[in-house]
């Protein structure tokens, strides 16, 4: 017999007695020295190392578990916090609004010769946000081409173009084709009267000249909208005069006027008419 031989049987017979006596031990409750000591601890540390692992993962499943609790409730609360927002703004908007309608039925108060057409801004693009935007309303609730537009309080723009359930607005706080408007400056006792003629992009101001007087305009005082040219209702806050350019002739002056209104925030509108 060779040495493999040899080592196979020697090998295959110490299997044997190992499991007999690991079944012995761990069956029958048998107690043989030394051996039983060495199969039990051996047990024992086999029983340590697959625990072991199980434990972890165990813990590992609860502070996953936990993880993903704690995912979902971190989503939730965003989702909660985006609801709330949205919920400001609208009521920021609608408190914008509302005061844009208290300042246009204010002003309709204080002319009650003319006609007055409510509206709200419906549409306006950031690509033509300085020269235009569309109402709500139309030629079936009165309006008509060409008619003043008021909004918070002032002069804002004119009607465009008018269609039955909208209007187009062309804005005076852009320079491009600027449609000219008759004005009164209200210098002292007597009024001065002039031309809108343009809006200067650098400054945001009106640009007047035109004017039918030498005298002193002061910084200060109001403009507003004249009815000299006929077709166009008078006394609609335009801005107050901020500078005064001279040339070497006093009838060349050019005002430049703070318009009344904010241009930025347009809510709602007035359309002024003549009845």
């Amino acid at each position: 017999m060779n040495k493999i031989s040899k080592l196979i049987v020697v090998s295959s017979v110490i299997l044997v007695l190992s499991l007999s006596f690991l079944f012995l031990t761990v069956n029958k409750k048998m107690q043989i020295p030394y051996i039983s000591s060495i199969i039990h601890s051996s047990i024992s540390t086999v029983n340590n190392a697959i625990g072991r692992p199980t434990q972890f993962f165990s813990k590992q499943k609860e502070s996953i578990a936990d993880l993903i609790a704690a995912y979902d409730e971190n989503k939730e609360l965003k989702k909660q916090n985006i609801d709330l927002k949205n919920q400001l703004a609208e009521k920021d908007s609608l408190e914008k609004e509302n005061e844009s309608l208290r300042q246009s039925l204010s002003l309709a108060g204080t002319y009650g010769n003319k006609l007055f057409i409510t509206g709200l801004v419906s549409s306006r693009t950031p690509t033509s946000w300085a020269s235009r935007l569309m109402l709500d309303i139309g030629a079936k609730d009165g309006v008509k081409e060409g008619m003043l537009v008021a909004a918070n309080g002032a002069l804002i723009g004119l009607v465009d173009n008018v269609y039955s359930n909208a209007t187009n607005v062309k804005l005076l706080s852009s320079s491009d084709q600027f449609t000219k408007i008759p004005v009164k400056i209200l210098a002292g006792t007597s009024n001065i009267y002039g031309v809108l003629v343009g809006y200067d992009t650098d400054s945001s101001t009106f640009i007047i000249n035109q004017l039918n007087s030498t005298e002193t305009i002061p910084e200060g005082v109001e403009v507003v909208t004249s009815d000299l040219a006929g077709d166009m209702p008078s006394n609609v806050l335009v801005g107050k005069v901020s500078s005064v350019k001279t040339s070497t002739r006093d009838l060349s002056r050019e005002l430049y006027i703070k318009p009344a209104a904010n241009f930025s925030n347009i809510y709602s509108v007035l359309v002024v008419g003549e009845e």
